[in-house]
């Protein structure tokens, strides 16, 4: 309980001095070696009328046959001028979205929105919070959630849970927190709408928690502007992660959201965005988005680890596992004690025993000395005898210069198309360092020596599946491997 306690005590310090910073909100900011990012964003609401956007409500209250696609007799839904400019104003009457004709995978959403005074059935009693929500990656019919929303992930925009997540037909999360009871913890902004209500409590640096879809995940942080003034929400969600940010803080963290059909989990990674009318009055304004191929370097810190357990990892360089490796090309490896050890080259070490598809690599790498040059390849196909198939077909990651002339070839890239974005904590040659690499798809994190350094979305159309290697490069210094082992993952 006390190690509970003190891993609790330091997610708050963490967040509290997250809240203490104005997050950049990415206007005009640019990115190392690219175009300024405001140059990407799409307007979704143009300001003027819906075009690119479709309404869709469900049954107002009391009834039970939804209004459906772009019938709005009561006016729920209307294009107004408030401060001098286009928004949306939303009476929140009836239950209903307002949906992107476009669809995103790796994206940075963003808008703006402010209260009106009105609330309606069932959510018109004082205890009752001003409620609405930005849904991404929406997907499937539309009233599929509460009679009014598609299948998606939920920031919630809801008067102090800004940025919660609540569960939109049968989607469900993982995020580090853990389940608690709201009157026990005065604290949380969020206080609940009836009696003992239980909402999970997000806590950065607690245990992962995995959030059923009965189940709610709110924020130790309340970033809202006072009533009548505009607050910006910001999503940025990218492979298997969603970050949740108000007025420039990041408020929620959560990653794998997915679904249970059939006995089968399917990740939810790609749909629409979808912008809710739920009981109360609001404006929406400025609602654009644009493709990430990354997450921004500034949130890194809050991009929620892999659990640190080894359940569910195979060994592959001690056991059975070991005997299952294959030399191409020049050079070879010498394994001792669970210890590879490269020498000659260029060549290619691989994992005959099976491919790979959506998985998470740990190992260990000691430079032998500052001429040390290797990488772990993953994803390629059978190379025969050829060591340069793993290159040109799969992808590396690099292991060798610490500062390079060119950030895409030092330690830590994917070479040759893409470096870190921020230095790697690399320990000095002769002791080892520790990686994780998650590929999910095309998107591929790495972690050294426990920190984030490294997010990419593989333009170039890798294989998604394939095999593990390691090279072995004939430079002077070697490098050596060990605790290699692997997790198959969804």
């Amino acid at each position: 309980m006390v190690l509970f306690g003190l891993t609790r005590w330091l997610g708050w310090m963490r967040v509290a001095w997250l809240a203490s910073c104005w997050l950049p909100l990415f206007l005009g900011a640019a990115e190392a070696g690219g175009e300024p990012e405001s140059a990407r964003w799409v307007r979704l609401f143009n300001g003027r009328d819906f075009d690119g956007l479709d309404r869709y409500l469900g049954p107002p209250h009391g009834t039970s046959r939804p209004l459906g696609l772009n019938n709005d007799p009561r006016g729920v839904f209307s294009v107004v001028q408030v401060d001098g400019e286009g928004a949306i104003h939303v009476t929140g009457e009836v239950y209903g979205a307002i949906t992107t004709r476009a669809a995103f995978t790796n994206v940075h959403i963003r808008l703006q929105y402010k209260w009106g005074d009105k609330k309606w059935p069932p959510r018109a009693e004082p205890r009752h919070y001003r409620d609405a929500g930005l849904l991404y990656w929406a997907v499937g019919p539309d009233g599929a959630g509460s009679g009014a929303w598609r299948r998606s992930v939920e920031c919630n925009i809801m008067e102090k849970g800004v940025g919660q997540w609540w569960s939109v037909d049968g989607v469900y999360c993982d995020v580090e927190g853990r389940d608690v009871i709201l009157e026990q913890m005065p604290g949380i902004p969020y206080r609940g709408e009836s009696p003992g209500e239980r909402c999970v409590f997000y806590s950065p640096g607690a245990p992962r928690y995995t959030v059923r879809p009965h189940e709610g995940i709110t924020s130790p942080l309340d970033a809202e502007k006072p009533f009548g003034e505009w607050n910006t929400v910001e999503v940025v969600a990218w492979g298997n992660t969603c970050l949740h940010l108000l007025n420039g803080k990041v408020v929620l963290a959560l990653s794998n959201p997915r679904v249970r059909e059939a006995g089968v989990e399917q990740r939810l990674s790609h749909g629409h965005v979808q912008l809710q009318s739920e009981a109360a009055e609001l404006w929406y304004r400025r609602l654009e988005a644009r493709p990430i191929d990354s997450i921004p370097t500034f949130l890194f810190d809050i991009v929620p680890p892999e659990p640190a357990s080894e359940e569910g990892f195979t060994p592959l360089l001690v056991g059975e596992a070991s005997k299952q490796w294959a030399q191409c090309g020049p050079g070879g490896f010498t394994l001792r004690d669970g210890v590879a050890t490269g020498h000659g080259g260029m060549g290619l070490w691989w994992f005959k025993g099976r491919t790979f598809a959506n998985f998470i690599l740990r190992g260990e790498w000691r430079q032998v000395g500052p001429r040390s040059d290797s990488g772990v390849f993953f994803r390629f196909p059978d190379p025969g005898n050829d060591p340069w198939v793993a290159v040109r077909q799969g992808h590396e990651m690099e292991i060798g210069d610490p500062r390079p002339a060119k950030s895409s070839e030092g330690t830590g890239a994917f070479y040759p198309f893409h470096g870190p974005a921020t230095l790697a904590p690399l320990r000095p040659p002769g002791t080892w360092n520790a990686y994780e690499l998650v590929c999910i798809g095309p998107n591929y994190a790495l972690r050294i020596n426990g920190r984030l350094v490294h997010t990419w979305t593989d333009d170039q159309k890798r294989p998604l599946s394939g095999f593990i290697g390691l090279q072995n490069y004939d430079y002077p210094d070697a490098v050596e491997h060990r605790r290699l082992r692997i997790k198959s993952v969804l």
